[in-house]
């Protein structure tokens, strides 16, 4: 597809953002809260998504597109944990982010109503790393945001981790040093837990435990410090200033969670 007719084809649907040439094949639409279509890269199939600009009000709305990103880069540091591979797609002249995720091998776990003793089973090495990173919506509602298939579980859409609620909203103070989701996320009855109650914490927390602190804090500043560049190259001054100041609040506050779980991990492990 050319350049030209990939620009017309985008203008012309909701996505609106691309404008770059190692995009093409623009597909049909796929459910999400963000504006999602399914394009390639490189030769590969991705699902391509921006943020609804209706859904967020006083910052700027590919912040939570960012923040997504960095979770999944996160995620991606354990090798007991599957996630899609992400890529940021950057418009320049509409000065907005675009999150491009390769497809989940599987079916949707919640949509073809999968027992949740054998889903909590499967996911078991990422409970711990979901209460760290605040991964509210990690099982999701609907079709879910889990794919599974004979072997293992797939974790998608981490939108709600970090500083933001699933469907754009900043958690503000609900954020922070002290991991209540020790308790919310693994706890009977409230959300998360009707799955994670069933989860092998043992397990868990031997992949929590796997990847240091210094680790984390290292790719942290990695991923802040190239998407950094890439926000300033392109001009999008403000959205690099909120970047940045979420970077160092998530860095910080990470921190402290990390020693918490860690604990808490460490404690599961001595238990017979």
């Amino acid at each position: 597809m050319s350049l030209t007719l990939l620009r017309r084809l985008i203008r012309e649907t909701i996505i609106k953002e691309v404008d770059m040439s190692e995009v093409g094949d623009l597909c049909y639409t796929a459910g999400s809260t963000h504006v999602m279509k399914t394009c390639k890269i490189g030769g590969k199939k991705y699902f391509l998504k921006f943020s609804d600009e209706s859904l967020f009000d006083g910052f700027d709305p590919s912040l939570q597109i960012l923040i997504e990103y960095l979770a999944y880069r996160i995620y991606g540091l354990y090798s007991g944990i599957n996630v899609p591979h992400p890529e940021l797609v950057y418009d320049a002249p509409r000065k907005k982010v675009g999150l491009a995720t390769t497809p989940a091998p599987g079916k949707m776990a919640l949509k073809i109503g999968m027992d949740p003793r054998r889903l909590g089973k499967m996911m078991s090495q990422g409970v711990y790393v979901d209460v760290f990173l605040a991964n509210w919506d990690v099982i999701g509602t609907g079709s879910g945001n889990v794919f599974v298939d004979e072997e293992s579980a797939t974790r998608i859409d981490p939108g709600a981790a970090l500083t933001f609620r699933a469907q754009g909203g900043r958690k503000g103070k609900a954020f922070g040093p002290r991991v209540s989701e020790l308790e919310t996320m693994l706890k009977r009855g409230m959300g998360a837990g009707n799955v994670y109650q069933y989860a092998d914490l043992k397990v868990s927390a031997a992949e929590f435990l796997s990847v240091d602190w210094s680790t984390i804090e290292s790719e942290i500043d990695t991923v802040r410090n190239e998407v950094s560049e890439e926000l300033k190259t392109k001009g999008m001054d403000q959205l690099l200033d909120q970047w940045e100041a979420d970077c160092d609040e998530i860095k910080s506050t990470l921190s402290k969670r990390y020693a918490e779980v860690a604990a808490h991990a460490k404690f599961v492990l001595k238990k017979r």
